[in-house]
């Protein structure tokens, strides 16, 4: 297996990795390898690419655990897990019998084994009621904008029936004839014996009829298009967050439901102010006398701006937090840690510098008396 298809080594993780610590690692190399970070690094871009679907796999449960058992080919559309274990067991019993034929004759499809590819246009038609495939947008962000929310109108690319053929993949007064590979079945056979191997017709596509393709859509059935969708952005939205619009993906396959939309949030950075999780970090500067002496000061929050008392004789580099004060997220809010920082007048003064060296004799014990190697 590539390191492009070992979903486990894309994301760095091991097979074992609980949820938590794949949604983490995934958030890490995303921010890391963004095409919008690495503006024309095709390298980056591909890697983004592999990053992205491997985490759709691995933080899906279902996905994770066909995954697990049958790698990429458990992915497939219309793959089916019952038939793929029968035929492990009849392999594994046939080795076991040192490769005899068996008695009991064995009818497999790999059609059905490894999905049918292509499952849009006149394949479709043996395929009933599937959804339609999920959209994937990326939205970047200011930081207030996401810890405040938004409402916004995105305009997103979708496949969506051909308008020529009605999504039949056929043109429009063309009569689509038997096959003369299969005679119409769909299905040839492959080698003879108790096991009878079936498989798609490769000239009909599993249709059984051969069909003048659409010169529109080329027989797809369908063509891509966009389509604009507005989208309320929730307060509190964090980098790497995944937004699911319902039923603004791809169409649904004959009759099935349309894929969702889902929506990535790639959050910009603040000059003062960083995130972990509901809580806020703001790195505030404060005066001198504002240190020694302590002092009230306004400080911006999420929700408007609000007075915090600084102690007196306050150090550069404490911390004070104001609760619930940060990042609100549906019922939830979190604490807002206000950093101090203890700006020295940038102009001199003759009395100023006098006052400070006799301030000296005021520190109760040598500042670097604990520094050493």
């Amino acid at each position: 297996m590539s390191e492009a298809s070992d979903y486990y080594s894309v994301l760095g993780v091991g097979r074992d990795a609980s949820p938590a610590e794949i949604k983490k690692q995934y958030r890490k190399l995303a921010r890391q390898h963004h095409p919008d970070v690495n503006p024309g690094d095709k390298a980056a871009e591909e890697r983004f690419k592999q990053i992205s679907t491997a985490y759709e796999v691995l933080s899906h449960e279902e996905k994770r655990k066909l995954y697990d058992e049958f790698g990429v080919e458990g992915l497939r559309s219309g793959f089916d897990p019952e038939q793929a274990r029968a035929y492990q067991r009849w392999s594994d019993d046939r080795a076991a019998s040192g490769g005899r034929e068996q008695d009991i004759p064995f009818d497999f499809d790999f059609g059905d084994l490894f999905g049918a590819r292509g499952a849009r246009g006149r394949r479709a038609r043996e395929v009933t009621g599937l959804a339609g495939e999920d959209v994937l947008a990326t939205l970047r962000l200011d930081f207030v904008t996401a810890l405040r929310g938004t409402q916004i109108t995105v305009r997103v690319p979708v496949v969506t029936p051909c308008p020529t053929c009605a999504g039949s993949g056929d043109e429009p007064g063309s009569t689509p004839q038997t096959c003369p590979e299969c005679d119409g079945t769909g299905r040839v056979q492959l080698g003879k014996g108790p096991m009878k191997v079936t498989t798609v017709c490769p000239r009909c596509g599993g249709d059984g009829k051969i069909h003048t393709p659409c010169p529109t859509c080329k027989g797809e059935g369908t063509v891509q298009t966009e389509q604009s969708v507005e989208v309320r952005i929730p307060p509190g939205v964090d980098d790497g967050s995944d937004l699911r619009v319902r039923g603004k993906g791809g169409p649904g396959i004959a009759g099935g439901p349309p894929g969702d939309m889902i929506i990535r949030t790639v959050v910009e950075p603040h000059a003062f102010f960083t995130r972990d999780g509901l809580d806020l970090t703001l790195k505030l500067p404060i005066t001198y006398s504002e240190a020694y002496s302590g002092a009230s000061v306004s400080v911006p929050t999420p929700s408007g701006s609000v007075q915090m008392k600084v102690p007196a004789r306050a150090q550069n580099g404490q911390k004070l937090r104001l609760r619930g004060k940060g990042v609100t997220r549906g019922d939830n809010t979190g604490d807002l840690y206000v950093e101090l920082q203890v700006r020295v007048p940038d102009q001199s003064d003759e009395t100023l510098d006098n006052a400070l060296r006799d301030s000296d004799r005021l520190y109760s014990k040598p500042v670097r008396e604990e520094i050493r190697l």
